[in-house]
């Protein structure tokens, strides 16, 4: 890969150049000076960068003012603007005027530019696919088994027609297998429930009834599924396998705070798809945002959602089963929750995106609802002073201080 550094300190230039080399050693880089050169715009005709890293002040100009010029055409590189100085402000002016990332170089390392590379390098190939529209394709990226879940016992290989290749899950009523389709040798996700579970009529509903749900709303934020059915007393479905990992992963690894708004602004804009259909999650957490190997995330976990078109027994006022972390102060309580539910839980994982901390920290399920529902909203790091407002809306106690719908965030925070 090629990349283009323009950055009037030519000390600075080489330690970029260096960072990009731990990632790829055989990357090549061109050092601009923007007091020599100028405007790098016409170095970009052709197609010759896979990225651009531009100071934010370019010979003392303001380089997001440069930005419109950089990602002209129809496939211009991503830019990924550095600074010295400037709040989150600047960094979500940066953005819209078309930057990838905004990163501050005094706490920059080699490991957090190649994910920001990795990341605008992913959403301009997904870009690519929109614009030309083509039906996204997601192939399975070979898994090395040795690091995924645990092998399988000999008497769980249950279901005829797949191969079980190792258990990569387990909650209270259902297993996740990583699996081979015989036929076609294609890796896919096996959930399959707990037999004990086969005379609790509500429990089997629901899984059903999640198959139903998915396949009724068929889309790109959405599992492809494949098959379902029962191998004897088993009720199973079969999924697509999502390469990319999971959000809690991702949280673990740590976001810019941009990464986290332009991850926000995507689940906003996966719950929209479904709330647009009368479908209500109830149970949005980081482990149920999936991602696919092109960096484009789908919601998966849909056994405690709810059709708000349908009359349903499954579920009385009252009764508790989303995650505690995660609930929003109605469910908390056990009343009836709408789709302003799910935005309060999407305010909590936005939340653990910026600070890398739980929004209630080491608290029993108990103290959990408590807090919920009667608990103050933390102030974020003064660095992060300037979400704080999106914070507050999206977890308001009352629902109808919230955002409203999922579009309505989706509009105030794209990027």
């Amino acid at each position: 890969m090629r990349f283009l550094i323009v950055d009037q300190s030519s000390e600075y230039r080489l330690v970029l150049a260096d960072m990009l080399r731990q990632r790829w050693p055989d990357a090549e880089t061109e050092e601009w000076d923007p007091r020599q050169r100028g405007h790098p715009g016409r170095a970009l005709e052709g197609g010759r960068y896979a990225a651009v890293l531009l100071d934010s002040q370019p010979s003392g100009e303001d380089g997001i003012r440069w930005l419109p010029d950089l990602r002209k055409g129809t496939d211009p590189p991503p830019v990924l603007l550095l600074t010295d100085t400037g709040g989150e402000l600047v960094a979500v002016k940066a953005m819209k005027a078309g930057a990838s990332d905004f990163l501050r170089k005094d706490s920059l390392t080699a490991e957090r530019l190649a994910q920001s590379v990795e990341e605008a390098l992913r959403e301009r190939e997904a870009q690519r696919v929109e614009r030309t529209g083509q039906t996204p394709v997601f192939p399975p990226r070979p898994v090395d088994l040795r690091k995924l879940g645990r092998p399988v016992e000999r008497d769980e290989e249950i279901v005829p027609g797949y191969r079980m290749l190792r258990m990569i899950g387990q909650g209270g009523s259902a297993k996740v297998y990583l699996v081979e389709r015989e036929h076609d040798k294609l890796q896919l996700v096996l959930k399959v429930l707990d037999p004990s579970l086969r005379e609790d009529k509500n429990f089997l509903k629901r899984f059903v009834r999640e198959y139903q749900l998915i396949a009724g709303l068929q889309n790109e934020h959405l599992p492809i599924i494949y098959d379902q059915g029962f191998a004897g007393e088993r009720a199973y479905i079969a999924m697509e396998y999502f390469s990319g990992g999971d959000l809690k992963e991702r949280i673990l690894k740590g976001f810019t705070s941009l990464g986290a708004l332009r991850t926000t602004s995507h689940i906003a804009k996966a719950l929209d798809a479904i709330h647009s259909r009368g479908v209500i999650h109830r149970d949005l957490k980081p482990q149920n945002i999936l991602f696919r190997e092109n960096g484009r995330l789908a919601l998966v976990d849909f056994g405690l959602a709810k059709d708000v078109g349908v009359e349903s027994s499954l579920t009385r006022v009252g009764e508790v089963f989303a995650t505690p972390r995660y609930m929003s102060p109605e469910q908390c309580v056990g009343a009836p929750a709408d789709h302003r539910s799910d935005l309060y839980s999407l305010g909590v994982i936005f939340y653990e995106m910026l600070t890398g901390r739980k929004l209630f920290e080491g608290e029993s399920t108990a103290g959990l609802l408590y807090l919920h529902v009667n608990g103050e909203i933390p102030r974020l790091p003064a660095k992060l002073a300037g979400y704080q407002p999106v914070v507050d809306k999206l977890l308001a106690k009352r629902p109808e201080d919230r955002y409203q719908s999922a579009r309505e965030l989706f509009a105030s925070i794209a990027i």
